[in-house]
């Protein structure tokens, strides 16, 4: 008789400790069979999920982009008005120093502002496969106080060939320090297919889900049970 694994059914060698197919370790995950095939559930789905037409994803991208107008209403003629008052209430500030310093910070502002919003533009979405992904030990020169330092940091690299041919990347780093979370680079392997979503906080969805035990929220980036349908942190639907 054959033993396999429950996780994912995949023949195991004897005296293996871990699954060569899933990686989970093989002490007490075994099942005995006469057969060469194990019937086994698996933990996700195959294929992308149409949740980006449920009601409350809508809503919900609604919601997000409505508070980004809110804020970029507020930030962007900001500066402006605060140089403006200054220059009244002081004699350090002109009121056409003002309106230059100000408006020129504004403007930044609102191009850093139409640059989110071309980024997060749906039309810019994209089917295609991971092809690389390589980790980077970097070092950059960071000012502190009067003297300058060399920082150490990690930079985690994905690539992506689309369905069109283009090349797509994904950079993430991490500062000593500094907490910032690798989203992709630890959930997508070279091969898996995925779909690129910009409008959406979290942008990749993987195709095969049939050997993950746990799926991201498109929307807060929290992992769940893959059994969950729902995001257990914002209520969402999952992408199953």
């Amino acid at each position: 008789m054959g033993k396999f694994c429950t996780s994912c059914g995949t023949a195991l060698n004897e005296g293996a400790k871990f699954c060569s197919g899933c990686g989970e370790a093989t002490k007490n995950q075994t099942v005995e069979t006469d057969s060469k095939q194990v019937n086994f559930e698996p933990y996700g789905r195959v294929g992308f999920s149409d949740k980006i037409n449920d009601p409350k994803i809508v809503e919900s991208i609604k919601k997000s982009k409505k508070f980004s107008r809110g804020c970029a209403f507020i930030m962007i003629p900001l500066p402006l008005i605060i140089y403006l008052i200054v220059s009244f209430v002081s004699d350090e500030v002109n009121t056409t120093d003002a309106l230059v310093i100000g408006g020129a910070i504004s403007v930044v502002f609102l191009l850093i502002n139409l640059l989110s919003i071309y980024i997060s533009n749906a039309k810019r979405g994209w089917d295609g496969v991971v092809t690389d992904k390589r980790y980077q030990n970097k070092t950059r020169r960071v000012k502190n106080g009067d003297n300058w330092e060399i920082e150490h940091y990690d930079k985690y690299v994905l690539t992506f060939r689309t369905d069109s041919g283009k090349k797509e990347r994904c950079v993430e780093s991490f500062f000593q320090g500094r907490a910032v979370d690798v989203d992709y680079y630890q959930y997508l392997e070279i091969g898996d297919r995925v779909r690129y979503y910009p409008q959406l906080n979290y942008s990749y969805e993987k195709y095969d889900k049939s050997r993950d035990s746990s799926i991201p929220c498109m929307m807060c980036k929290k992992f769940n049970d893959i059994h969950n349908d729902v995001c257990d942190s914002c209520g969402n639907p999952l992408f199953k």
